[in-house]
């Protein structure tokens, strides 16, 4: 038994530290060797502005007015706002704005989901490119230009934006700031490496002619860049491409954001599970497993590590790093007791938003396990 534990033990430490530490640390060696190479050419396909929306009529007028400011030809630009049952007046705006300007353009469904919605969308652009956004997400005027120049590659086929988060002023954010940090660097690690699978739907474009409808159960995000994977081409992070958005503001709302994350992005990997196969995919397969899979397996790893970690103590081992385990636990709920307060939580709102992310990977991965899906609107 003692040798079963400590083979256990040793393994739970070597996958938690290759997952966050390893493998980011792999990617930058990579990353250095290889030598990062971008070529700005200009580019300007036609392209299709795809936004789905449900009820976003405090947004949707600040959103068009952001998108009729892009520097784009005007006769290469579409705006496709697909309404997906809204009942406020998001519909009535969007009737204003298509009256004074002919590139925009409503459509109606019948509350079908965000990635329903976009289907119906794509069958209505005319675009060479499709460009997806939300309702809620601010942009550069320049940003259409940033994201086109990359398609003078013909090898690239979907391309993706970063999100800079605001208000930024809560411990549940300032932790939340930390985290996507690190992971918007492991995506433009993986995007200059060449091995990049995911992207985010806030600003996402991608050659028309790739795109495959997608199943109401996955999002854009996470499913868009596995299919342009599986036909070969490039997905790539631009870190010119900016755009910005908010952040969950309560710990619920961040909690839930994690679940739906979690739940749609494991079962949307899995469903395409070719890119897993290292003789088809090695190195995308590698990043998918360890950039996805290993950090959503973390609560349990976690909870491996800790309860091995207490028999081993109670043996007179190990026990430095059982101190360690129960002071960062300790440290994340002093973080909790003080976000609850609404007080500034300092240093401990790392501890508690890296442990508030891992609760919701793991309810996330509870309703994998009890086949529950996810739709989003």
């Amino acid at each position: 038994m003692d040798q079963w534990e400590n083979k256990l033990f040793l393994t739970v430490i070597i996958l938690l530290a290759y997952s966050w530490v390893g493998y980011p640390a792999l990617l930058c060696i990579v990353r250095w060797v290889r030598g990062v190479r971008r070529s700005i050419e200009k580019c300007e396909p036609s392209l299709s502005l795809i936004i789905a929306v449900h009820n976003e009529e405090s947004q949707i007028a600040a959103k068009l007015d952001d998108c009729l400011r892009f520097l784009y030809p005007a006769d290469q630009m579409e705006i496709i706002i697909v309404s997906d049952g809204s009942t406020d007046g998001t519909e009535d705006i969007v009737k204003e704005y298509a009256e004074r300007d002919a590139r925009v353009q409503l459509l109606r469904a019948e509350r079908v989901g965000k990635s329903c919605a976009q289907n119906l969308a794509v069958q209505h652009a005319r675009g060479q490119i499709l460009v997806l956004t939300d309702a809620g997400t601010r942009t550069r005027p320049d940003l259409l230009q940033k994201l086109m120049s990359n398609f003078a590659d013909p090898k690239v086929g979907l391309v993706t934006g970063v999100v800079y988060f605001g208000h930024p002023d809560k411990a549940v954010l300032k932790g939340q700031g930390l985290y996507w940090r690190y992971e918007f660097f492991l995506r433009q690690a993986e995007s200059d490496t060449g091995i990049l699978a995911t992207a985010t739907g806030t600003a996402l474009a991608m050659r028309r002619e790739l795109f495959q409808p997608m199943e109401h159960c996955y999002g854009d995000d996470c499913i868009l860049p596995l299919d342009v994977r599986l036909r070969r081409y490039r997905v790539l992070q631009d870190p010119e491409a900016r755009v910005y958005d908010t952040m969950p503001h309560t710990m619920e709302g961040e909690l839930q954001s994690r679940i739906r994350m979690t739940a749609r992005n494991w079962t949307g990997t899995l469903s395409r599970p070719a890119l897993l196969n290292p003789f088809r995919f090695p190195l995308t397969g590698l990043g998918l497993i360890s950039h996805k899979l290993l950090r959503w397996l973390t609560p349990f790893l976690l909870a491996i590590l800790f309860t091995i970690n207490t028999a081993l103590v109670l043996q007179g081992r190990e026990t430095a790093l059982w101190l360690v385990q129960i002071l960062f636990y300790f440290s994340a709920l002093v973080g909790w007791w003080r976000a609850r307060k609404a007080q500034s939580a300092g240093i401990f709102g790392y501890p508690f938003s890296f442990c508030l992310a891992n609760a919701g990977f793991f309810l996330g991965m509870v309703k994998v396990f009890r086949n529950q899906k996810l739709v989003t609107f």
